[in-house]
């Protein structure tokens, strides 16, 4: 390990033993700052080791040891409401793990260090076993979400900056059309978390905020992942059904969500081009030609994908029901399906069911499915019996953005990638903490 990355880890573990001083909730700090690159700042490759110790590592290091310093609360996993389904991700790891090394297709070196960004959900034990008190909860939510409202804000920046900005950020970027650039923010789906959570903290009445709203709706739109946006126009009134909310009142969120997106898309407009005119054209660019190329299936996105996914169901063939595990690039299997596809990788982040399917075949891809459908039919169970309060609010917010994970499945790869699994487990970490914080005040 070079002399550059320990001085890095030293560095970060000072801060985080002077942090923690303060609160337990900076622990979500710790974690949140290597996976934002230092908000942008920060090269992933500064403190990469040959291809071995990366961004991952540290996050699964530093959640290791807040599971270590919390041994002596183990005790609480039996009382976590979500900890039995996270017992099944955690079998379906190890069978992504061991399955490869059982078929000497890969060595467990190899099947441990492909399986890195799956094992980033387990800061879901970390979060929770660490953190003791509501204001830990309450200072875990404000780091991921500021981070969203960062991230959020960045976007809009950089529309309107342009390479002035984005040329002294460690983020990758390209344009996207004649006057947007798109910015590939590492974890960008705190920023989804963050618009929902405002969201629902406006339609509940338990705190207004517009701005955050605006703020989190506009960096939603500019990661121009329409099918995000796409599945949270259908996942936040099915999740307001579920949760038992009256017909009327769903109307009335339907029509501020609705409102919400048109002035989003309008502000955007003006904000980069000054032109009214062109709103036309930006609700095409993010709505109305994703709504088309789901329907007839055709379309720049889901075309091209499929070029790379064709190859890959082939080799799936070979092994649908039980898949191929954890496979690396270095690997003995993964030499071998170099030459049978399109690119480096077997796992295919731009198709998550296929990608689920390769990794755990369609017996794992059901269980997987499963699992987190019982995720968000959980959290609003526990909703509804907290309803209207901040925990209501949280569980709404990361039950919409499950839903929103599983329906954007066919285009992207949320729930097998760390960009997803990271966020979620750092967020149901905290909502079961305060769930259990609740359960102990009212006893």
């Amino acid at each position: 390990m070079s002399i550059y990355v320990l001085i890095n880890l030293v560095g970060l573990l000072t801060l985080g033993a002077i942090l923690i001083t303060f609160s337990r909730g900076t622990a979500v700090l710790l974690i949140l700052l290597p996976a934002s690159q230092l908000l942008g700042f920060l090269d992933p490759m500064a403190i990469a080791v040959k291809g071995i110790f990366d961004v991952h590592l540290l996050i699964l290091i530093m959640t290791l040891g807040l599971i270590l310093l919390s041994l002596h609360r183990l005790r609480d996993l039996s009382r976590a409401t979500f900890f039995l389904p996270y017992l099944i991700l955690f079998l379906l790891w190890a069978y992504g793990v061991l399955l490869p090394v059982v078929t000497n297709t890969s060595s467990l070196f190899f099947s441990l260090k492909a399986s890195k960004e799956f094992m980033t959900a387990f800061t879901y034990f970390g979060v929770f076993l660490f953190l003791r008190t509501e204001q830990d909860v309450e200072w875990g939510w404000r780091f991921l979400l500021w981070l969203g409202l960062y991230y959020s804000g960045l976007e809009i920046l950089c529309q309107v900056l342009g390479e002035t900005l984005l040329s002294h950020m460690a983020f990758e970027y390209r344009r996207e059309g004649h006057w947007l650039w798109k910015v590939y923010l590492s974890f960008w789906p705190v920023i989804l978390i963050t618009f929902l959570h405002s969201f629902f903290e406006l339609s509940q009445l338990t705190r207004r905020t517009h701005v955050n709203l605006i703020l989190g709706s506009c960096g939603l739109l500019l990661t121009f992942f329409r099918s995000y946006l796409l599945g949270s126009l259908g996942a936040i009134p099915l999740c307001l059904v579920l949760a038992r909310q009256q017909l009327s009142k769903i109307a009335t969120k339907a029509i501020l969500l609705g409102s919400l997106i048109a002035i989003t898309v309008l502000s955007i407009t003006v904000l980069i081009s000054g032109d009214f005119d062109l709103a036309g054209g930006m609700f095409a660019r993010f709505v109305s030609s994703g709504i088309t190329e789901i329907q007839t299936q055709k379309g720049g996105a889901l075309e091209g994908r499929e070029v790379f996914a064709r190859e890959r169901r082939e080799i799936l063939a070979g092994s649908p029901y039980g898949g191929y595990g954890f496979i690396d690039k270095e690997s003995k299997a993964g030499i071998q399906f170099q030459k049978q596809i399109m690119g480096d990788m077997l796992g295919f982040i731009d198709k998550g069911d296929l990608d689920v399917a390769l990794k755990f075949g369609l017996i794992g891809q059901i269980l997987l499915y499963g699992t987190f459908a019982y995720f968000s039919w959980g959290l609003i169970r526990v909703a509804r019996q907290s309803n209207p309060s901040s925990l209501s609010v949280r569980c709404l917010t990361l039950a919409t953005t499950v839903i929103v994970f599983l329906v954007v499945q066919p285009v992207h790869a949320p729930l097998t990638y760390s960009f997803g699994l990271l966020p979620f487990g750092i967020a149901l970490g905290l909502i079961d903490r305060e769930r259990l914080l609740a359960m102990s005040k009212a006893s």
